[in-house]
């Protein structure tokens, strides 16, 4: 028989994975990019497009000028729904090119590394799921559930701790992994650096962690609740 510890552990990993991937999609949207823009302070940006050019290479024939915070919300949005699968074309613009034939590139490795983590967030749905299944038929599935979300929100906010004392390194390690070709590294006049500056990464990482520890917790204390209920539950003699 498969120990408790086990149980836990597979539990509080595909939980984790879960949770992550979920509410990376909740934080991907225009409302946490704006809390994200107006703390820091971010009223606009500085864009450069590009081409067409008859004589030079297009990278040469660039015109930069000032964009709003509505524009690039609407860039994000555009992005963040091709990431996500929703939209099965990356958002282009007509006559002039607001982004480099490598940034369209590096935003399709994204986009396949991120469909991956759709796909193994619902593998680890149903891996939970199963598991908590099993528990229950031992009459364990509380102390399962409590033991598996406190597990996950300690590894997750181990991780962000590291992340907050060395985020930088962390964000290149993460982009080394997953992004071997190297095509991720663009200079700071790039638009996608432009569009997503250090302080969004900064920020979304930030409320991802904090939200899945809050969930993870609220979890945790429910299946607590519930297993003290159960424990103060008897049958009247006579």
């Amino acid at each position: 028989m498969r120990s408790h510890r086990a149980g836990v552990a597979i539990l509080a990993l595909a939980f984790a994975l879960f949770g992550l991937v979920a509410l990376a999609l909740v934080w991907s949207g225009d409302w946490a990019y704006a809390a994200l823009a107006n703390a820091n302070g971010v009223k606009g940006a500085t864009f450069r497009s590009y081409g067409p050019c008859t004589f030079a290479p297009p990278t040469s024939c660039f015109v930069e000028g000032p964009i709003s915070l509505e524009s690039l919300l609407g860039w994000h949005r555009a992005w963040a729904t091709y990431v996500a699968g929703l939209s099965s074309e990356a958002p282009v613009t007509f006559g002039r090119s607001t982004f480099t034939s490598d940034e369209y590139a590096h935003m399709a490795d994204v986009r396949a590394v991120f469909r991956g983590f759709e796909i193994g967030a619902v593998l680890g749905l149903f891996v939970a799921a199963y598991d908590v299944a099993i528990a229950r038929r031992r009459g364990d599935a509380m102390r399962l559930i409590r033991s598996g979300a406190l597990v996950s929100a300690a590894i997750v906010a181990l991780v962000g701790v590291a992340a907050a004392v060395a985020f930088d390194p962390l964000f290149l390690l993460f982009h080394e992994i997953f992004f071997p070709q190297g095509n991720f590294l663009f200079s700071s006049d790039s638009n996608l650096i432009r569009l997503y500056p250090e302080w969004y990464w900064q920020g979304i990482t930030a409320g991802v962690g904090l939200s899945f520890v809050a969930a993870a917790l609220v979890t945790a204390a429910t299946s607590h609740i519930a297993l003290r209920r159960r424990s103060n539950t008897y049958t009247p003699a006579g």
